[in-house]
């Protein structure tokens, strides 16, 4: 089959090459067989084939950690050839195999790009929106980074919740992006006065609830 193999640490995504001849992967026990049909792809996938992630898988491995796709042979009663599913495993190949408790079953009205970004990015948001930040309807909620994957997820989720979304981004073609996803107020992070601008927004009281997956060391200045 074909797949994505790294077989060494790489400089980066263009460094990868499509194999051919990679082994169609056999289910263990609480394994399931997939066809992919849809991977998504995070910043935290290119920091892994680099060997800059805190998880360093022995090679040769299959990069990738979130798929979308079909049931082709399972080892579990609670998944079947030909059901359509989303999980987390090593997704830049046609075949995978992935843990049954890593997985859910898609609903039918979702397509198989769409459910390939949310395993991982969507929980990651709302753990922090919700569980952690336990933001409210009305609160101001400012999102860094908020044209990535987590970033845009967080967006829609505080917005579903009923805040107030500033967000931010380092280019206007991204904030374009992020205006597009529902954010109320869009700042770059690069103009030097871009805390000035989240207090102004704010109305001086800075933001409620910072959700920042990059470390942009300033925010403390904008609650």
């Amino acid at each position: 089959m074909k797949g994505f193999l790294v077989e060494q640490w790489l400089n980066g995504p263009e460094d990868l090459v499509l194999k051919n001849n990679v082994p169609v992967p056999v289910p263990r026990k609480g394994q399931v067989l997939v066809q992919v049909k849809a991977a998504g792809l995070n910043f935290f996938d290119t920091l892994m084939i680099q060997g800059r992630y805190q998880i360093k898988p022995p090679f040769p491995f299959i990069p990738g950690a979130e798929f979308a796709g079909v049931v082709v042979q399972s080892t579990v009663p609670q998944f079947a050839p030909g059901d359509r599913v989303f999980g987390s495993g090593s997704a830049f190949a046609q075949m995978i195999t992935a843990s049954a408790a890593d997985m859910l079953p898609m609903p039918d009205a979702m397509s198989f790009e769409e459910a390939a970004g949310i395993y991982i990015t969507y929980p990651t948001s709302y753990a922090g929106l919700v569980l952690r930040g336990q933001l409210k309807a009305g609160e101001y909620c400012l999102v860094h980074a908020a044209a990535g994957g987590v970033g845009i997820a967080a967006v829609q989720i505080a917005k579903a919740l009923g805040a107030i979304v500033v967000a931010t981004a380092g280019s206007a073609e991204k904030l374009q992006v992020v205006k597009g996803y529902g954010a109320d107020y869009c700042i770059n992070y690069n103009d030097k006065d871009w805390v000035e601008q989240v207090k102004k927004v704010t109305q001086g009281r800075g933001a409620d609830v910072v959700y920042d997956p990059v470390g942009l060391v300033e925010e403390r200045r904008c609650h």
